[in-house]
């Protein structure tokens, strides 16, 4: 009699057990039928390693959906998803889809995101007639990594660095033949010369100030200068006394002889030692560039042209 409860209770929690187990399978499967929301299509132009059917649909990192199915579309080129999303706003025209990895495990999600205008552009085209609302979809971070790679690559597989490399060849060798050349070393010769006679030059304008030989001709001129007053004051009381038209006019043409020589000898005295001035001052300024930088005699720009 105790064998039998046995074996009865026995019976009974496995056969309770293999109805709750079908019951669950079956609830759990057939979830996804009386879920709410509707179906949407979207098509990616790149590998979906990772995701699979049942695998999430998030908006903003919010569970709206899960995916249905995957398959490759009918161009043979694009891979089709389809999913069922519970969505209140317009997803096919407002949304925009991407593949997104959860973590390192592998796994990848449909991610949804606000619609962008310049996400059109990245939208692989569609050549059929889909069944259901489409949902555009952008490369992954992941694709446009490899995508910007890629095109980096090309760009430098385009660059001719051999023909760079023998013009910078090239023109090494024509820097290293003109300034080891007979030019240079007659640019450098010349260049020394030049340098030389500035220096003589130089010299002699400074002995010639250092003597007081300007000095003496500015002297000469300001006694010339007094020595004509001097004479030009005599003749005029000479011609008041005496009254004379005749000899009145000869002094008015030599006092106005006199008067003009004395003002060009002072005026050119004078030109005569601005200009000893000025050479010496300019001479001196281009002793100190050559000592500083002979090139510079070279390969400065030309003094600017005096204006007429």
């Amino acid at each position: 009699m105790i064998k039998k409860k046995t074996y009865f209770l026995v019976g009974f929690f496995v056969l309770a057990g293999t109805l709750i187990a079908v019951g669950t399978i079956v609830w759990l499967g057939a979830s996804q039928y009386f879920a709410k929301g509707e179906r949407y299509v979207t098509y990616f132009d790149e590998s979906v390693q990772g995701l699979q059917v049942d695998s999430n649909v998030k908006y903003r990192g919010v569970d709206i959906g899960m995916v249905e199915k995957i398959g490759v579309a009918p161009d043979d080129r694009l891979i089709e998803v389809v999913m069922k999303i519970n969505f209140s706003g317009d997803a096919a025209n407002n949304t925009i889809a991407k593949l997104k990895a959860a973590g390192i495990t592998g796994i990848v999600y449909v991610e949804l995101d606000h619609r962008k205008k310049s996400d059109l552009a990245r939208t692989p085209p569609i050549p059929f007639e889909p069944d259901y609302p489409v949902i555009p979809s952008n490369p992954s971070e992941i694709q446009e990594i490899v995508t910007g790679v890629d095109e980096i690559v090309k760009k430098l597989q385009a660059i001719d660095f051999k023909t760079i490399s023998d013009e910078l060849v090239s023109a090494t060798k024509g820097v290293n033949k003109f300034f080891g050349g007979q030019k240079m070393d007659g640019i450098i010769a010349n260049l020394e010369h030049m340098t030389r006679t500035l220096s003589d030059s130089a010299t002699r304008v400074s002995k010639m100030i250092g003597d007081g030989r300007a000095d003496a001709l500015l002297t000469d001129a300001r006694d010339t200068v007094r020595d004509a007053k001097e004479t030009i004051a005599r003749l005029k009381q000479e011609v008041e006394k005496m009254k004379l038209a005749e000899a009145t006019g000869r002094a008015n043409r030599m006092i106005d002889d006199l008067s003009r020589r004395s003002k060009t000898i002072t005026t050119e005295v004078q030109q005569t030692s601005e200009n000893l001035r000025r050479a010496s001052d300019n001479l001196e300024q281009l002793m100190q560039r050559l000592k500083a930088d002979p090139s510079d005699i070279l390969f400065s720009d030309p003094p600017p042209r005096k204006k007429r």
